[in-house]
């Protein structure tokens, strides 16, 4: 179910191959701190996929996620909008109106990314606090990174064409 429904809103980013590849082609074009935050970000891609597929169990998934990249360019003041230098500001397609995804359209790049690693620092958090705790669901919190994170994605790919 949850592979249908982020097949349906991200149809070319419909599987962890073509997010990689996607992912990839990115890369090429980008040099130093973008680099580097793409690179962290294709990771932490890699990890949601491997979750949302149920090919590992979340518990194991978690505490591999990395911030890294992320707290030392927002340390430098790095202006996470020049992640898509052509376009700041998201846009929205009719699969996103209803979605959990909405709430990001209009809104710039920066807001976006800044979702993704609120989300990722709070997820280390809680499971660094109480990693066996039955009435969190790790895997929703984990469907929930991936999301978004393919959101921009979809964002940077269009903006790069």
């Amino acid at each position: 179910m949850v592979l249908e429904t982020i097949a349906s809103l991200f149809s070319t980013l419909g599987s962890a191959a073509s997010t990689a590849k996607a992912f990839s082609k990115l890369l090429q074009n980008r040099k130093g701190e973008t680099r580097l935050l793409l690179e962290e970000l294709k990771n932490n891609s890699t990890l949601t996929w491997l979750a949302v597929e149920r090919a590992v169990e979340p518990q194991k998934v978690i505490p591999k996620f990395s911030t890294k990249a992320y707290d030392r360019l927002l340390e430098k003041n790095f202006n996470f909008n020049d992640l898509s230098p052509r376009k700041k500001i998201l846009e929205g397609n009719t699969g996103l109106k209803d979605s959990d995804l909405a709430s990001f359209i209009g809104k710039d790049v920066e807001n976006l990314v800044e979702s993704i690693y609120d989300r990722i620092k709070e997820l280390l958090l809680i499971f660094q606090v109480d990693p066996t705790n039955a009435r969190i669901d790790w895997n929703r919190r984990i469907i929930n990174i991936h999301k978004r994170i393919l959101l921009l994605m979809v964002h940077l790919r269009s903006s790069n064409s």
